[in-house]
């Protein structure tokens, strides 16, 4: 509740800056209907009578002519220059604006209330109750939301609210839009019950009937800045009051919704904001695609089972075999909405639901969604078909990966290394090894250079097909790319060459391994491997070339032990003489 006193929530107290401002020029607290006569404050000076005046306010008078803006900007410079005056003493604003105060209207109040920098805060606040009380706090709407949203910047919240109760005592206007810009500031410094009360208590306190701007803003409280989730089915209370909600009253409630998982409601929502011909924020529309993704994967992931046991039942998670591949439904529904709409979600909350998709073997569908979102240019595009080639070449859609993968070519798209890997690998394990081929020549023309994974998929392909010269010369090729082979590779070959009588084809190829197994100890530092390396290789008659001689050399020098690695060259040395 907006009382005197201060409470939990922080309400209005009588430190208030602004109060402490406004107690100098009334005889009486704006908050109460009680007079204090034995009050006295000594820098008082004027005091608006109690009794009603002849002269109405001037707010309130006949409209009068429109003064020139020359005029209306030498009276603004004179009045700031008098305030930015080096006085402190509260008394000597009446006395200086005292030429003034026949002038005063709304709109040289707000001029002069713009030019805060130069007046400073304390002088903007002195000036803005002085004039307040001149005019008997009959401001525009432009006046009073301007202040709040002054005295909200700079978190004097209980001064911004002792401005709408000052207003509103004094029989002024408080507009929709001043409440609202007090709900909001109090909801982004978490002062929720605070907000509420505002909310709660405009209709009876300040005569003001919400608005479509006041329910947003109540409603971006609740479901933005509230983290509790206790809230939330008040938020929808207060959602289903509008009468006409607009987008962002829609994507307000979508947001909360979601971040409290409730998404049957949320889903039931959106579906009530497209009959009304409404278009969600891309915020809302990004929040509720992608929980729904994170959702679904949950849901299709697992699975609760109840245990039974002697003493008590309990309920377990466990791996749901294949998935729920309705689960993501709620979400692809929510994008082709949209998209018939003209909104498309963020770059990453498309990929999400792409990767959802692929999860739950739903290839096809995000096919579709990729080839909607291909035309709009997105920098998704390209990671998003890395994905789905993924999803296609693991369940060995050969007719449907290989369409797309023309289609990525026919683009001028340039596919990484990884799709590269994922269609060779799917091609040898299907046998297909001249299709196989052929993309490994494609990717060496769009110089994208292979690596390990590449290299391996092929030399089981072709020991497979027992064609030993192409195995063989890719490992070397491999192996000359400074790429070692996993141990099966190497001994698949190995084994080929042996059965088809290449025996030295089978020494050249453990030398070329152990030259390169030296060269990368050295690389590493490790220094004790590499000795024991190379002398092993000596015993078996194998001699590294000059370039990894001094690979090693190096390596020894650099830890200081280049005495050691010379005895052990000069063994090589001499070996090389006989």
């Amino acid at each position: 509740m907006l009382s005197l006193r201060r409470t939990k929530n922080g309400a209005l107290t009588h430190s208030s800056i602004l109060f402490k401002i406004l107690i100098p020029f009334s005889q009486f607290s704006p908050f109460s209907s009680k007079s204090n006569p034995k009050s006295t404050t000594q820098n008082r000076i004027t005091t608006i009578p109690r009794k009603s005046t002849t002269r109405r306010p001037i707010s309130l008078a006949a409209p009068v002519p429109r003064v020139p803006d020359t005029v209306s900007t030498s009276i603004v410079n004179s009045v700031c220059s008098l305030l930015s005056k080096d006085t402190h003493e509260i008394t000597s604003i009446d006395s200086l604006l005292k030429n003034f105060k026949e002038t005063l209207r709304s709109e040289l109040v707000l001029q002069i209330l713009m030019n805060y920098k130069q007046l400073g805060r304390s002088k903007t606040l002195q000036f803005f109750s002085w004039a307040g009380f001149q005019m008997r706090f009959q401001f525009d709407d432009c006046v009073v939301e301007y202040m709040a949203d002054f005295l909200g910047r700079r978190k004097l919240f209980d001064d911004m609210k002792c401005l709408l109760l000052t207003v509103s005592s004094h029989k002024g206007r408080v507009s929709c839009r001043s409440v609202s810009i007090c709900i909001r500031f109090l909801g982004r410094q978490g002062r929720i019950k605070e907000a509420l009360c505002v909310f709660e208590e405009m209709e009876s306190k300040f005569g003001c009937k919400p608005d479509n701007l006041v329910y947003n803003n109540m409603l971006y409280v609740l479901c933005k800045k509230e983290s509790s989730g206790h809230l939330i089915d008040f938020a929808l209370a207060v959602f289903r009051r509008i009468e006409s909600p607009d987008t962002y009253s829609y994507s307000n409630m979508l947001v909360g919704l979601c971040k409290f998982g409730r998404f049957e409601t949320a889903v039931e929502v959106f579906g009530d904001m497209c009959k009304s011909g409404l278009v969600p924020t891309r915020s809302a529309v990004n929040v509720l695609i992608g929980d729904l993704c994170l959702f679904s994967a949950k849901e299709g992931a697992v699975e609760k089972v109840r245990v039974k046991d002697p003493y008590r039942t309990f309920t377990i998670l466990v791996p749901k075999v294949g998935g729920n591949r309705d689960a993501i439904q709620p979400a692809v529904g929510v994008f082709w909405e949209v998209y018939k709409l003209g909104l498309l979600p963020s770059t990453f909350v498309i990929i999400r639901l792409i990767s959802g998709l692929c999860q739950l073997g739903k290839a096809e569908e995000a096919v579709k969604v990729l080839k909607a979102v291909e035309g709009k240019k997105l920098s998704c595009v390209e990671e998003g078909y890395c994905i789905v080639m993924k999803a296609l070449c693991e369940h060995c859609y050969v007719d449907e990966a290989c369409n797309l993968f023309g289609r990525m070519l026919s683009h001028s798209m340039k596919p990484k290394l990884a799709v590269y890997n994922h269609v060779i690998t799917m091609l040898c394990k299907l046998g297909n090894v001249d299709d196989a081929e052929r993309v490994f020549k494609i990717m060496n023309k769009n110089r994208c250079l292979p690596d390990g994974m590449t290299y391996s998929a092929l030399i089981h392909a072709y020991c497979e097909a027992r064609n030993w010269e192409t195995a063989y010369g890719l490992l070397i090729e491999m192996l000359g790319l400074g790429c070692s082979p996993h141990f099966h590779t190497y001994r698949l070959v190995d084994k080929i060459l042996r059965e088809n009588g290449q025996m030295d084809l089978c020494l050249k190829l453990e030398r070329k391994l152990e030259t390169l197994t030296l060269q990368k100890l050295c690389k590493d530092g490790q220094l004790e491997a590499a000795y024991e390396k190379l002398k092993s290789m000596i015993e078996k008659g194998f001699y590294p070339p000059v370039y990894v001689r001094d690979a090693f050399q190096n390596a020894f020098r650099r830890y200081g032990k280049s005495k050691i690695a010379q005895e052990l060259l000069e063994k090589i040395d001499e070996i090389d003489r006989t």
